[in-house]
């Protein structure tokens, strides 16, 4: 399946063709996956848009930048504005929202005086969380986020990513699940982990090899909401077996009950955990 962005995108702080945001060839954002971004979603119910926890995107998205050396002058006001422009101009359906900060220019070395462009494109997307997933414990090990920041959603940091969700897509499955340095459950390749153990809900704690996805912080907000009881500590594969259902929750994907990790099966989407998250869910992006 494509995503195909939408052909115009907020650029540096006016409405223009796609094309006209893209780095040059010769850019080192491009050649080195300097650039952060960030992936917020924008759902459209029947009158108007619900963007979920924009602020704490937006906020996430200018401190990676800042720590990358790609600080950029436009405030989170100015982005919330783009975004809106931008919507306007479209077709009234469910986006995702993608941000990215980068510099296009023709330099393959690095100065911090070189220009930094600020996008924000958006892609139609569907919302398919009833289909449940199919995954497999990765080959690839989870990159040491001592050695790359995994807290800043760092361009080039998502090659982890690729290879791994590639690997298992080759392999039969549609995500994977990637251990860290020391053998742990971390995440899927972009997705944080929950697993289900009767009235009971699991999570990896978080590492600096884990990702503190703000969905994963929307679902720990449910639990609360719920009294619902979760326990994040270090979950190893040979756990695996004591489960009873399991669900990955990211932006893009929401949440989505986990079939198989390995030959591990789960009843996943009818478990009752699962379906009060995902009830709640919905009805929080459906404001």
């Amino acid at each position: 399946m494509f995503f195909e962005p939408t052909p115009i995108v907020w650029h540096n702080g006016k409405l223009v063709q796609r094309e006209q945001a893209a780095p040059s060839i010769a850019s080192h954002s491009l050649h080195l996956g300097i650039g952060v971004f960030d992936g917020i979603m924008a759902y459209w119910n029947g009158d108007r848009y619900y963007i979920h926890r924009l602020e704490a995107h937006l906020t996430r998205l200018r401190h990676a930048a800042t720590q990358m050396g790609l600080a950029f002058s436009w405030s989170n006001e100015d982005l919330t504005l783009g975004i809106k422009s931008l919507l306007d101009q479209l077709p009234q359906t469910n986006y995702y929202i993608r941000p990215i900060v980068y510099r296009a220019g023709a330099y393959l070395n690095f100065s911090e005086t070189m220009p930094v462009d600020v996008t924000i494109l958006g892609v139609t997307i569907a919302r398919d969380v009833d289909k449940p997933i199919k995954s497999h414990i990765s080959s690839f090990e989870r990159v040491s986020g001592h050695a790359i920041p995994i807290t800043w959603k760092i361009c080039g940091t998502y090659v982890n990513s690729y290879l791994s969700r590639r690997a298992a897509q080759l392999s039969g499955f549609d995500d994977a699940i990637l251990l860290d340095q020391e053998g742990r459950i971390t995440e899927a390749t972009a997705a944080n982990l929950f697993l289900l153990q009767k009235d009971t809900v699991i999570t990896p704690a978080l590492t600096p090899n884990i990702f503190p996805g703000i969905t994963r912080d929307t679902v720990l907000d449910i639990a609360q909401s719920l009294g619902i009881e979760v326990v994040e500590r270090d979950i190893r594969p040979d756990e695996l077996g004591n489960f009873d259902g399991a669900f990955l929750a990211a932006t893009m994907m929401e949440l989505r009950p986990l079939e198989t990790i390995d030959n591990y099966r789960y009843d996943s989407w009818n478990h009752p955990l699962f379906r009060q998250f995902l009830k709640e869910f919905r009805e929080i992006t459906h404001q």
